[in-house]
């Protein structure tokens, strides 16, 4: 008791000290607890972070190797007669693709948009895109030959190997009422073939691979040179 300026004693708190130190335990217990929580969240973020640098690294690296195994072809084509062609697909690269599981040998059209405009009266989309508008088509029933010459049935190459394939001159489309084959082949001569390959490998995503190619004309026939004085004479 003590006295409060001499008028009335009021009654002093007393703290056992056994129960003070019992709270500062509780309270330093919960720190510690939140601590290790902040700890292990931390931890959790890190790891988390780093599997995810880790997996867009992997995913930068495979598509880095994806592009260094792009598919090499050596494609030519040589006229057999004024109407046929022979079309001749190599594999020359790159030296770490050792083959190729599946190749998918199209022919593509002139311009990529043939039929997305439509003409009153004129071809449907279908008649178009079912026709291949290029000087040369592959021949229908030989290696898979499809019937409007667009595609080859699907092979394999390994590295070094080479396939061929029979082409034909196009013709213009049976509802091209104007056009006409010497008209056609005007409008194509000195153009290229225009070829698309969809190339797969076990292990990798598919590879699509445009290429061109001129056919090398027949060889004119050279007169000799007494027959073409006996010709002048």
């Amino acid at each position: 008791m003590r006295l409060n300026q001499g008028l009335e004693a009021v009654p002093t708190a007393s703290v056992d000290t056994a129960t003070l130190w019992s709270a500062v335990g509780t309270v330093t217990s919960a720190l510690a607890a939140l601590a290790a929580l902040v700890v292990a969240y931390l931890a959790y973020r890190t790891t988390q972070t780093a599997a995810s640098s880790t997996a867009a690294l992997t995913r930068i690296e495979a598509r880095r190797i994806w592009a260094e195994t792009l598919p090499q072809f050596k494609i030519t084509a040589e006229a057999q007669s004024d109407t046929y062609a022979m079309l001749h697909v190599e594999l020359v690269g790159p030296p770490s693709l050792d083959r190729l599981d599946q190749i998918q040998l199209s022919v593509r059209d002139d311009y990529h948009a043939r039929g997305a405009s439509q003409i009153a009266g004129g071809p449907s989309a279908d008649q178009v895109a079912n026709h291949v508008w290029g000087p040369y088509r592959f021949r229908h029933g030989i290696d898979g030959g499809s019937e409007n010459g667009r595609d080859v049935a699907p092979f394999s190459l390994p590295l070094g190997e080479g396939t061929d394939f029979a082409m034909d001159r196009q013709l213009p489309p049976l509802w091209n009422t104007s056009g006409t084959e010497a008209s056609w082949r005007r409008d194509y001569a000195g153009k290229s073939v225009r070829l698309l390959l969809r190339c797969t490998r076990d292990g990798f995503e598919p590879w699509t691979v445009p290429a061109e190619v001129l056919v090398t004309p027949l060889p004119k026939q050279e007169i000799p040179a007494q027959a073409s004085a006996r010709s002048g004479s």
